[in-house]
């Protein structure tokens, strides 16, 4: 049962986190510093009152300025090779490189050694069945993977213009986006992420921070609150596969199919 200062704490991590995201896309330089300074005020102050908090101050503050580097970063790759058109987008995503590096620097200086969830994963290990972290079937992660997959595909399948003369190039990169993105996005928010909430707020409310975070991030990709909201169950989800598979690697496939037919479909590039 959660006290009233579990549930304060909590909230405030949450509002910490979220708020972070959402004014490092949005916000001028000026706010961001403003916001930056303020978070770590913040930490300071409230040290003594929770541990917790203190620490998701440390994390958001890694976030927002890994999210100015990659932005930077992402700029002067896309720049350097404007003449390559699409290409030029899928290769940005390398600047998340840089916004990782912040995490990796916020974890270490908690003294969290190597995150929890920064492992390959065990694809024999038990989800269920409807809430993957609890519920009245038992599945592997392998056979769960499986049949993402397939519903991703005939979901998707019906978007896809499959008669367009640059198909394969499009296949293509929407292959290269896939690898990058997933890997570099699943290290950073649920490598190092949701390992450092989970280990501060247990594997729940763990979830629901960090999900809802990912989900804002993608306010940047030209996505909309609402399906920025969509986004944030789908982290909660992708967070679920990671805690239950204890690893990056079946969440870093599933997120690849994702991004897959999302480049195919459209919706990105």
């Amino acid at each position: 049962m959660l006290t009233r200062e579990d549930s304060s704490s909590f909230t405030a991590s949450l509002l910490f986190m979220v708020v972070t995201i959402i004014v490092a896309q949005t916000g001028s330089a000026y706010m961001i510093w403003v916001w930056g300074i303020g978070l770590i005020v913040s930490g300071i102050l409230l040290r003594k009152r929770s541990q917790a908090i203190f620490n998701t101050t440390i994390m958001a503050t890694a976030l927002l300025l890994g999210y100015v580097l990659y932005k930077a970063f992402s700029a002067w790759i896309r720049h350097g090779l404007a003449d390559t058109g699409d290409l030029a987008i899928v290769l940005s995503r390398l600047g998340l490189m840089v916004f990782i590096l912040p995490l990796a620097a916020a974890s270490c200086s908690l003294g969290q050694g190597r995150p929890r969830l920064m492992t390959a994963g065990q694809w024999g290990r038990a989800l269920y069945f409807p809430w993957i972290i609890t519920g009245f079937r038992r599945d592997p992660v392998w056979r769960f993977m499986l049949i993402f997959a397939a519903v991703s595909a005939a979901a998707f399948a019906f978007v896809v213009d499959w008669s367009r003369d640059d198909l394969a190039q499009l296949a293509f990169y929407a292959l290269l986006f896939a690898l990058i993105n997933a890997v570099l996005e699943e290290l950073l928010w649920r490598g190092y992420v949701l390992s450092q909430l989970t280990e501060d707020y247990g594997d729940i409310k763990g979830l629901v921070i960090g999900g809802t975070a990912f989900g804002f991030y993608h306010l940047h990709l030209g996505f909309p609150w609402t399906i920025c909201l969509l986004f944030s169950l789908f982290g909660m989800m992708m967070g679920a596969v990671a805690i239950r598979s204890q690893g990056l690697g079946p969440v870093i496939v599933m997120h690849a199919v994702m991004n897959l037919w999302f480049v195919m479909s459209g919706m990105i590039i």
